[in-house]
């Protein structure tokens, strides 16, 4: 899952296994001078997939939330939707067949199970193989119109999303169905979904009545989890407008999208037709959740510190800065939410344009992480970190491929360029925030011998121009966090060579390596959990060692504020952000 934010990751995850797959995860995350222990399982009990939603302490119906951030949603058709900001959102608009309920606790953790959302439950393996799954989905889900919600309808979201018109979003399900590897760019190779001509349900999908089932030619244990994608959204195929779907879906959600003006502002309303009783996760205490778009990320957290008028109902998920990190004391210092996140960044490079290995290597040893982080704000905003994969995955291991410190070794990187300056274009999406980080980067690496322009991107369109494979950049900064906390959800993603495609990509290094993709196959057989993610971490060394196609930069973490008549603000787990589910606006 992509992430729009600075958001921290420490600690390590552990993975408890069911005979039919991972059920569950379990977590120690140090953040600051405290613990939080974040934990999930997936529910088998179909009572904990019917609502209501249990009431939030003191929380009250009515009023207007705001949530200030520095650019708009790349997408908000949930086919399209790949960014934990744009799904935070997405899950108060569009459903999905399953869901993340997250309950804080008194002690501060987050209480995490996967329910059913529009299933009755979070499906049935119906061979005790993980091969084929049923869901039903729940009787008197409407539409925004007042239409009920089918099978069909799920069926149809989950055909258009094999639209070569639509490759921005995650493709497990899409690839399961087909057999090729999980992100394989394949999986719409022969079937390409109702608007080039194909059926309206995909191959290997069926629908009975209000059931519809998955049939994969292979083990697929974590269909659970990736029901919660919101690829798996109703979409009704009357008001499927394709392309312009990203502007306003049709919500069978607890919020309708009400208002939309690019780049300025965003409005959802209560949708009329939602039925909190038969919702598990959502509550929509305010009646209105307005965001305000484009808006300065110093000016945000200046805003939300003063605490005037209606900035004491607003909240932001842009991470507080250092400099404004000196006034978050007091009372202030009680309106944060803080804490670990299961997302890394990267400076991913280019293997189309960056073919030399020793200079991909010289990057690794010249960059000064802690300078680079420095730049977002130091300790607020992560630790520098050597893996791809974040601390809170399942098998983590840590390791130190080249050998440098936080800061780099310039000297060092300098003595492998045997002379050479190379001329590298870093790209940027074009805010304050990302601008600083990459003055950071240029300073970096040119005290490292390279020569580094800089070329800003649309801040709202940046992970789709980067995502296209003629990007013309070397090197740019992105970031990642697990579908769900497995190192199958970070390599294959990020860099099974086989998933690369015209647009649409997620392996921003267009890396392709024949001995990766095989290893990456043998693991995502592997029965064993405990062993794949043994196997992941191994794989993640290996990658780094053999062909360094990235430089993993920092883990991060959430440090954002709210106003002070905020309540039910916390950190959800499933997405590294500031959830909205539980939000009210105190008398």
């Amino acid at each position: 899952m992509r992430h729009k934010l600075a958001v921290l990751s420490i600690g390590a995850l552990g993975v408890a296994i069911a005979a039919s797959g991972c059920t569950s995860t379990s977590s120690n995350n140090q953040t600051g001078p405290g613990t939080q222990h974040q934990q999930g399982v997936v529910s088998h009990d179909p009572n904990d997939s019917k609502g209501p939603a249990a009431p939030v302490a003191g929380a009250t119906q009515g009023g207007t939330i705001t949530v200030m951030f520095p650019s708009d949603f790349d997408h908000l058709d949930p086919t399209r939707s790949y960014t934990n900001i744009n799904q935070v959102v997405g899950t108060l608009v569009t459903r999905s067949l399953t869901a993340y309920k997250e309950v804080p606790q008194a002690d501060g953790t987050v209480k995490m199970t996967v329910v059913g959302d529009m299933a009755t439950d979070t499906g049935t393996d119906v061979n005790k193989d993980c091969k084929v799954w049923k869901f039903t989905i729940k009787s008197g889900l409407k539409f925004e119109d007042g239409t009920p919600v089918t099978a069909a309808d799920v069926g149809y979201g989950v055909a258009r999303s094999f639209s070569p018109d639509l490759p921005e979003g995650p493709h497990y399900i899409q690839n399961w169905l087909v057999g090729t590897g999980s992100t394989s760019a394949d999986y719409n190779k022969t079937y390409k979904g109702p608007y080039n001509g194909g059926a309206d349900l995909p191959p290997g999908v069926t629908v009975d009545g209000s059931s519809i089932t998955f049939t994969f030619p292979k083990a697929q244990c974590d269909m659970p989890f990736a029901g919660a994608l919101p690829m798996t959204a109703a979409v009704p195929k009357a008001k499927d407008t394709k392309l312009d779907y990203d502007t306003k879906p049709v919500s069978d959600g607890p919020y309708i999208i009400s208002e939309h003006t690019k780049d300025t502002s965003m409005t959802l309303s209560r949708n009329p037709n939602w039925d909190p009783n038969l919702d598990p996760v959502h509550h929509a205490y305010p009646d209105t959740i307005k965001f305000a778009l484009n808006v300065d990320g110093d000016a945000i957290n200046s805003r939300l510190i003063a605490d005037q008028g209606d900035d004491q109902t607003a909240l932001t998920w842009q991470n507080v800065t250092s400099e404004a990190s000196a006034q978050v004391t007091g009372a202030v210092a009680q309106r944060v939410v803080d804490g670990a996140t299961q997302f890394a960044d990267y400076i991913s490079i280019n293997m189309q344009r960056v073919t030399d290995l020793n200079i991909r290597k010289a990057l690794n040893t010249g960059l000064d992480k802690e300078a680079v982080l420095k730049s977002i704000g130091g300790d607020l905003a992560g630790t520098v970190e050597n893996t791809i994969e974040s601390p809170t995955t399942a098998g983590w291991q840590d390791y130190n491929i080249f050998g440098v410190g936080p800061n780099g070794d310039a000297a060092k990187a300098k003595a492998m360029l045997n002379g050479q300056t190379p001329t590298l274009v870093y790209c940027y999406a074009d805010s304050a925030r990302r601008h600083a980080m990459a003055l950071a980067v240029q300073d970096s690496l040119q005290k490292a011998g390279f020569k580094i322009t800089l070329k800003p991107l649309d801040a709202a369109s940046y992970y789709t121009l980067i995502g296209k494979r003629d990007v013309p950049c070397d090197l740019y900064r992105d970031g990642w966090g697990s579908d769900w906390p497995s190192g199958t959800t970070i390599i294959p993603p990020l860099l099974d060579g086989r998933s690369i495609a015209p647009a649409g990509n997620v392996n921003w290094s267009y890396y392709n390596s024949d001995a990766t993709n095989a290893e990456i196959d043998r693991i995502s057989a592997e029965t064993d959990s405990a062993q794949a993610a043994k196997d992941w971490a191994a794989l993640d060394k290996k990658i780094m060692e053999t062909d360094a196609p990235m430089i993993p930069t920092f883990n991060n973490r959430n440090y954002t504020l709210f106003g002070s008549k905020v309540g039910g603000a916390f950190l959800s787990s499933a997405y590294g952000a500031t959830s909205l589910n539980n939000v009210f606006v105190k008398s």
